[in-house]
């Protein structure tokens, strides 16, 4: 048996790769990027939203089989090769604002997603097998995903200082993040060769076709578990498709903010809002997150899972109606963001539990699976409602969340008493 003090340079590692992923210092401004100088509609960032979501779906289906045949090291090195060329694409778009420049980047961007996803905590598994740690995995994960968080928060406050001193040039916030990621890139090169043993693997359709089938038919047979599975799906993919429209929110309340220096302009200003407002949610979201645990021991689970709706939905009916205040702005998506984070790991231990052991990792996948469909098709059409009014966007979204909760509160309601 070993500990972790033993490898202390390999989990600064880790760290570090949390820390450094997270430097993405264009995220605050993406939507203005492409707004302001790509001169695209919300309803055009919404079919690049979809397309981004496309290639995720399509290229983590094989991503496993991928990082068999070639290694983990491998892949994740490619996955940051992606990253690069995609912010590379960005930055030359910021000069030649044509749509289909912006369709290549995101969809580049969509390859590093799919490609990253779970195969540093695969990695990290690997690593504490191999080593024969005996601090438990979860110890391990909440040090390194801490070093993310942190990433996160300094990227938020970091971009405020960087945006200024381009002097609102969103592009070269791309430019700047591909600095980190090479950084990353680099120190992956460095982890044990162990993580990049390479197996014989083949990606058979057929096979992956008839085991999705079967998953699927499980899911949707079993009532509990076909509820719980579309109830995160809807709700993560409803919040996810108007998490970033605070940026154009915030571009629309500059000039009546609670920020009144004499010498900043109202385009200064709006972009220290959206840095401070970044920031704050990150942090706020990570404390949600650790201390979801506790709500557990107070409420019922379902009764979290059910009335998130409702508080969601209250959330943006009353930020439409005040979608010229940036306090209030700011109140409303730190309100959001917390929901999210206390309902987001209940809802997952909920699936857990109403699955059989042997199909949770494949309910879990279709619940994933399903929320990037949801997503495709809720982003072009939300992107649209925001291009007529941002106000009608958050009223629509929040009367039907309130909608599904009542449906739901109703549905469970009855089921109940049929059962008593």
């Amino acid at each position: 048996m070993s500990s972790i003090s033993q490898y202390k340079k390999q989990m600064f590692k880790f760290g570090m790769y949390g820390f450094l992923k997270n430097l993405r210092f264009f995220e605050p401004f993406l939507l203005l990027f492409l707004i302001e100088t790509g001169g695209l509609s919300l309803f055009k960032i919404g079919l690049l939203i979809s397309i981004r979501e496309i290639i995720i779906y399509i290229v983590e289906i094989p991503s496993g089989v991928i990082a068999d045949m070639y290694g983990k090291k491998t892949q994740l090195m490619m996955c940051f090769l992606f990253y690069i060329v995609s912010f590379t694409v960005f930055f030359i778009g910021g000069f030649f604002p044509e749509y289909w420049i912006f369709i290549i980047a995101m969809g580049l961007y969509g390859f590093g997603e799919a490609f990253r996803s779970g195969t540093h905590k695969a990695m990290i598994m690997q690593f504490l097998s191999h080593e024969n740690i005996v601090e438990p995995k979860s110890q391990v994960y909440g040090k390194t995903r801490s070093m993310s968080l942190i990433g996160s928060t300094v990227m938020s406050i970091a971009s405020i200082g960087l945006i200024l001193l381009v002097k609102g040039n969103y592009q070269y916030l791309f430019l700047i993040s591909i600095v980190p990621f090479t950084i990353d890139l680099l120190m992956i090169l460095t982890y044990p060769d162990y993580m990049n043993v390479k197996k014989e693997s083949t990606f058979k359709l057929k096979t992956f076709l008839k085991e999705n089938w079967e998953s699927l038919k499980y899911v949707v047979k079993q009532r509990k578990v076909r509820t719980f599975v579309f109830d995160a799906s809807a709700f993560q993919a409803g919040f996810k498709s108007i998490k970033d429209y605070i940026q154009p929110l915030i571009v629309l309340t500059a000039s009546v903010g609670f920020i009144e220096a004499a010498q900043l302009a109202e385009d200064q200003k709006e972009k220290i809002y959206i840095g401070i407002i970044y920031a704050v949610i990150y942090i706020i979201s990570a404390f949600a997150t650790r201390n979801a645990y506790r709500l557990e021991n107070k409420v019922r689970k379902i009764t979290v899972i059910n009335f998130a709706w409702l508080l969601m939905g209250l959330t943006a009916l009353f930020l439409g109606f005040f979608t010229e205040y940036v306090l209030v702005i700011f109140l409303a998506f730190v309100l959001m963001y917390i929901i999210l984070n206390l309902r987001k790991p209940i809802i997952v231990q909920e699936i857990g539990d109403v699955t059989e052991e042997g199909r949770r990792a494949s309910a879990l996948s279709i619940q994933a699976q399903l929320t990037s469909l949801l997503l495709v098709i809720f982003a072009p059409i939300i992107g649209y409602i925001a291009d007529q009014s941002l106000s009608l966007l958050f009223h629509l979204v929040g009367i039907t969340m309130i909608l599904i909760f009542l449906i739901t509160f109703f549905t469970r309601l009855k089921l109940s008493k049929e059962n008593s």
